[in-house]
């Protein structure tokens, strides 16, 4: 019983291991530049939309959904059988794999992501050249880094590393699901020139972090022996009670009554602990007629975790393994023991899981967007879009390039992304309807449909409105009823 506790909680600690430091939700690149959605403005809140007045629909207003890597396509993982029509992971047996080949398309520090967004109320309304917008949404983040050399030692073991440590220092995981009151106002200064600025409060629902930082966990090898050292520290917030046994050694987690309860769960979720603070800022400038150059920051704030919903665990500890010898096992039915068992015993009781509960920070993982557009005609422009924005002390860009068309009661956009180490995302929005209402859809990663197997991430963001009110005035000159004829 005790051996088959200890790998629970060693498989616990190792999956809370592998979250990164911050996490950064990913708003599809190719909304930037279509204004007749008033969403665009999450991007830069300094672009005001075409509609004087806004309202999103509750929960259905803005929906994004969005999960990807930086390496790794459908058909790296998945493939077809040999010899028959079924789909095999590249671990299968029979599966036609090559290590070396799948281990050269990894990047040193490699991760998988996934958000979730919608919009539980959100409004906007213009008064002479200002902008207001209001958003109250909920959002969902996880992402999940691991180092090359994890998947080296997995799948080609520990002869790539005799004599040196095997790097895994990107070893790292982070989830967060919180809720996000926004205020942004937008100022046209003139013709050429408009800032704006968005005041966010944020309130954590739950979250698991990880502090893993270099040499923090490293495995040493040499011809004889193989070192294992760790010390990390894992942080949880979440109505999860951790339990400690008669060492005051963490001993897993138990299930509060409450979440039984639909009531007392939905007023867990409405509670406003956890507080946090955020802020998003843009400017929009037109150096010349028809160019128009933007730069924003958007997601620059924290959440602060209250110490009495929080765990957290250290692993600490080091173990060497120098072999086993089976000498006395050969020819003999009498020990009920085998050496495998004694060794992970051995290994688990190298390592300490503490927990102790005290208040921490996460930050949203800010993004810096630069943009450029310029406008070929009235009702057709072209632009391009940089995104860039550290992931696990690691700079990660996006590029954008557009087609976007503005017709009456309809606006549609066709782009091309360089993202997550893929050069094949060809992505598409549509807006149907305008006054009183709109309906819209978009993705960086139209092209899924075609080639998605070779595809490395895919979003989409789709929406109601009811807007009203066109931004742009018409001038009209009076004209005299009666022609004079003087």
């Amino acid at each position: 019983m005790k051996l088959r506790k200890n790998y629970i909680i060693l498989i616990l600690i190792f999956f809370y291991t592998i979250i990164s430091k911050s996490v950064s939700a990913q708003d599809p690149q190719t909304l930037y530049y279509m204004n007749k959605i008033p969403q665009s403005t999450i991007m830069n809140p300094a672009l005001q939309p075409s509609y004087s007045f806004f309202l999103g629909l509750p929960v259905v207003s803005s929906i994004q959904i969005e999960a990807g890597n930086n390496q790794l396509a459908l058909t790296d993982v998945i493939m077809k059988h040999p010899s028959n029509d079924s789909l095999v992971t590249f671990l299968h047996p029979d599966a036609e794999f090559n290590t070396s080949d799948f281990l050269s398309k990894l990047d040193d520090n490699n991760f998988f992501y996934e958000d979730f967004r919608t919009d539980l109320l959100s409004f906007g309304f213009r008064v002479n050249t200002w902008y207001f917008s209001v958003n109250i949404s909920e959002k969902l983040t996880a992402s999940i880094n691991y180092p090359k050399d994890l998947l080296v030692l997995a799948l080609d073991g520990n002869r790539s590393f005799i004599n040196q440590n095997a790097d895994l220092s990107y070893l790292g995981l982070n989830s967060t699901f919180y809720r996000e009151y926004g205020l942004g106002i937008s100022k046209k200064i003139n013709d050429n020139l408009s800032f704006g600025i968005r005041a966010k409060v944020l309130f954590g629902h739950a979250n698991i972090s990880s502090d893993f930082n270099d040499n923090d966990l490293t495995m040493y090898s040499s011809r004889d022996s193989l070192y294992i050292n760790a010390n990390a520290v894992v942080r949880t917030s979440s109505p999860l009670i951790a339990t400690t046994n008669d060492d005051g050694d963490f001993n897993g987690f138990t299930i509060p009554s409450f979440i039984e309860n639909t009531d007392s769960l939905i007023d867990y979720a409405l509670s406003h602990s956890n507080m946090g603070l955020g802020i998003d800022f843009g400017i929009n400038y037109k150096p010349i007629d028809k160019l128009s150059i933007s730069l924003s920051v958007i997601d620059l704030g924290y959440i602060k975790w209250d110490a009495k919903d929080v765990t957290t665990l250290e692993l600490t500890g080091s173990y060497s393994f120098k072999g086993f010898d089976v000498s006395d096992e050969i020819g003999s039915s009498d020990s009920d023991v085998s050496p495998f068992e004694t060794m992970s015993d051995s290994l688990m009781n190298s390592f300490t899981v503490s927990n102790t509960a005290e208040s921490y920070k996460t930050s949203l993982g800010s993004k810096i967007y630069i943009g450029a557009n310029f406008a070929v005609s009235k009702n057709f422009d072209l632009g391009f879009l940089s995104r860039s924005y550290y992931y696990n002390s690691n700079l990660n860009q996006a590029f954008t390039f557009s087609a976007n068309a503005h017709l009456r009661g309809l606006s549609t956009s066709i782009s091309y992304s360089i993202m997550n180490g893929s050069y094949n995302n060809i992505g598409f929005g549509l807006v149907l309807g305008g006054a009183p209402l709109q309906i819209y859809i978009i993705s960086d990663n139209a092209s899924a449909a075609l080639w998605g197997h070779k595809t490395t991430s895919a979003n989409f963001r789709f929406g109601l409105n009811i807007a009203l009110g066109s931004g742009h005035k018409t001038k009209f000159k009076d004209k005299p009823l009666l022609k004079s004829v003087f």
